[in-house]
């Protein structure tokens, strides 16, 4: 799970997005593998399974567990923008391992986020979270994923290639006042 938190953190930082969209796509490889279910939607919550919001979501989700999607895996951009598929290859990611891992921070913090940019009725949490992102451009709600990374102290001092850092005492954090 930590690599999908890099993975997302590299996703709202903008900075490499082919890298980014290579990551997610080899890590939604890895986690259809395993999954074994006919339809892997049916293991999203019920709201979910339904949100009209959801569709390429859906959509990418069965592609990647497909036996056809497992043996030729060239994805399709369909006119899409790197950024657009890395998150939803991740967000197929995270569902497929949801149930079987716990989730990473920053893994929980970006399937908020993804919902919050995508679902027609977004859940409670996911709007306490972000508030309504789907009318913001695609820049602004990678940004507010990475604010709420960063805020949350889940972002890598160097980015997402980095290791995790330690969380300072508060005496360490802050120097004393003279």
């Amino acid at each position: 799970m930590r690599r999908v938190g890099g993975v997302a953190q590299l996703l709202f930082s903008r900075q490499d997005p082919e890298r980014a969209n290579a990551m997610a796509l080899e890590l939604a490889r890895a986690s259809a593998s395993s999954s074994g279910l006919d339809d892997p939607v049916r293991a999203w919550d019920s709201p979910l399974q339904v949100d009209r919001g959801l569709g390429r979501a859906r959509r990418v989700q069965r592609l990647v567990n497909s036996p056809v999607w497992q043996s030729n895996p060239s994805p399709l951009r369909n006119g899409k923008a790197p950024n657009e598929s890395t998150a939803d290859y991740l967000f197929a990611t995270v569902m497929n391992l949801k149930h079987r891992l716990p989730l990473s921070d920053a893994a929980h913090v970006f399937r908020l986020w993804y919902l919050a940019t995508r679902a027609v009725t977004p859940p409670d949490n996911a709007t306490r979270l972000f508030g309504d992102l789907r009318t913001l451009a695609e820049h602004e709600q990678l940004a507010a994923g990475e604010r709420v990374l960063h805020t949350m102290g889940i972002a890598a001092a160097h980015g997402p290639s980095s290791r995790p850092r330690l969380p300072l005492q508060r005496s360490e954090a802050l120097p004393a006042n003279p």
